[in-house]
């Protein structure tokens, strides 16, 4: 093999080598990027993401709250709506009584005059 053979086969190797080198790159780039997004775009994503997780748990923390205070309420107006209704059947119960008393002494004077 002569000088001119051996330059040119090293020469053809490191032309060789710098495109196998190149598109090694090329392949790992591709490999290792998120896609078109730069770094900071998707930095500037995640911190927009997370900003907006914080809006919402405050919001659901806010309604839980909200209806805590509802449910509170409505136990509220229940127990007095069921004290009510325990009042009113005690009245009715103590009403009824009163109208038996009546009518057994409405009947008694009917008894006595007949």
């Amino acid at each position: 093999m002569g000088r001119t053979e051996l330059t040119l086969l090293i020469g053809s190797a490191l032309v060789i080598a710098v495109i196998i080198g190149w598109g090694l790159r090329w392949f790992f780039d591709r490999m290792n990027t998120t896609g078109p997004m730069a770094s900071d775009e998707v930095v500037a994503r995640m911190r927009e993401a997370e900003a907006a997780q914080r809006t919402a748990e405050e919001q659901l923390a806010e309604i839980e709250r909200n209806a805590r205070n509802t449910e509170s309420q409505l136990r509220a107006e229940l127990d007095a709506a069921m004290a009510g209704l325990g009042n009113a059947r005690r009245e009715s119960e103590n009403w009824r009584q009163e109208a038996e008393a009546w009518r057994a002494e409405v009947e008694e004077l009917r008894g006595h005059h007949s």
